[in-house]
């Protein structure tokens, strides 16, 4: 029931991506930052018996994260859009991403985490 659960959730989030547009929420690096820093979370835990767990929970502070950091950018004018309303826009929905890509990975982090485990 809890796959369902996430098809319904992912269903959702796709249909807005449609609607809004799936160009808009395509960024590498955005995504090489949370699994990275997931990743580096969940071993920095230490617990392997709540690496998914751990592995989401990470995904969402490294989202949380990454968002700052592309805010930062933006407000030091790294990419020269600072005064440019036409690419302010797109800077912004960039820097929100990895927060997207945080809670997707976290949601598919929880179904996995509490499936029974079978050896």
């Amino acid at each position: 029931m809890k796959f369902f659960g996430l098809l319904i959730c992912f269903a959702i989030i796709g249909g807005a991506v449609v609607q809004v547009g799936p160009h808009l929420f395509n960024d590498v690096m955005s995504g090489l930052f949370v699994l990275g820093g997931a990743l580096g979370f969940a071993l920095l835990r230490n617990t392997p018996q709540k690496m998914a767990e751990n592995f989401g929970a990470g995904a969402v502070y490294f989202g949380w994260l990454g968002a700052l950091v592309g805010l930062i950018a933006i407000a030091g004018n790294a990419f020269g859009v600072w005064g440019n309303v036409g690419a302010m826009g797109p800077a912004l929905a960039v820097s929100m991403l990895p927060i997207l890509y945080g809670y997707a990975v976290k949601l598919v982090c929880m179904t996995i985490a509490s499936s029974p485990m079978t050896d």
